[in-house]
């Protein structure tokens, strides 16, 4: 695996000045915070820019079901996302690779644990390295990314923090991962409640509570296609016929629910309570890579906090 000092900040020689990034991020604000129930009929979908002062109670309004969708603008730069973008694209073996089953034509930088043999020793090493490799990366671009999701997060939930899941000993699951959705590239409805059933899950449930929430940081959309689709259902239990299990033979008949497409653009955070709203993501038209950073969070069993894994 090549050096991320060499290959990105050297090799692609990416100066970004502080002027040029507020510039940026200047750019990339949208209006007012908005609490839009009519966006469609079943959903509460809350909206606010980075820069202009996030609410403090938007995640207890994800967790009570007073919202389904937190939708933060200016994350980070459209012009910063394009340059990770470029340069995750031209030098590929930056990070490890996890590839999705074939059908859904998608992959992962680093691990998922979705994916993941039980057996987590290589999953807990792959995710120190990632987290090394992250810090520089983002150094080549003036940002470190996963303190920046961090702040946004914690200014959303009364100032809660958040913080890669524990392990055994001193061992931390991912924080978050990159998430490229190739040309056709998809993930079926389900919800994300794995914990109740995956061996991969059992230190996520024994270290935290609730529900499933998640956030997606949009880099690079798919030309058309590829939007986080949510589904007029949710679930009455962490099992069912809907849980995310691969072994399930018979998929759901979906073609009788309402559905809403959100639209999150590069350089912006959504957030919904995914282990009890039916979500997919529709598939990916055109030639583009649809890219993320991407990460599962719950309220930690104790401490007043939130573990996070990818």
């Amino acid at each position: 695996m090549q050096d991320i000092n060499e290959t990105i900040c050297s090799k692609l020689r990416i100066d970004w000045s502080l002027d040029k990034l507020q510039r940026s991020r200047n750019l990339s604000r949208i209006g007012l915070w908005m609490d839009m129930d009519e966006v469609a009929n079943f959903l509460t979908i809350l909206r606010k820019s980075h820069d202009a002062g996030l609410p403090e109670n938007a995640l207890e309004r994800l967790r009570d079901g007073s919202a389904d969708v937190v939708l933060v603008d200016g994350v980070f730069s459209q012009d910063i996302c394009a340059a990770m973008v470029d340069a995750l694209e031209k030098t590929p073996t930056l990070f490890e690779v996890t590839e999705f089953p074939g059908p859904f034509r998608s992959f992962f930088y680093g691990r998922n644990l979705n994916l993941n043999d039980p057996d987590l020793d290589d999953y807990f090493n792959a995710a120190k390295r990632f987290e090394t490799d992250l810090l520089r990366f983002g150094a080549c671009f003036g940002v470190d990314i996963a303190a920046r999701l961090v702040a946004v997060l914690t200014e959303l939930d009364r100032g809660h923090t958040f913080e890669a899941a524990p392990g055994p000993g001193f061992s931390r699951h991912f924080f978050t991962t990159f998430r490229g959705h190739r040309p056709g590239g998809y993930i079926p409805a389900h919800f994300d409640n794995e914990q109740s059933f995956r061996p991969s899950y059992r230190y996520i449930a024994e270290a935290t509570e609730g529900d499933i929430l998640s956030f997606v940081v949009t880099l690079a959309e798919a030309e058309a296609g590829g939007m986080l689709e949510l589904y007029d259902l949710l679930a009455s239990d962490l099992g069912g016929e809907h849980r995310n299990d691969d072994d399930l033979a018979r998929k759901p008949d979906l073609s009788k629910l309402k559905s809403h497409l959100v639209h999150v653009p590069a350089g912006s955070m959504v957030i919904v309570r995914s282990g009890r709203r039916l979500h997919r993501v529709a598939p990916v038209e055109g030639s583009r890579t649809r890219w993320t950073l991407c990460s599962f969070m719950a309220c930690a069993k104790t401490g007043g906090r939130n573990f996070c894994w990818g």
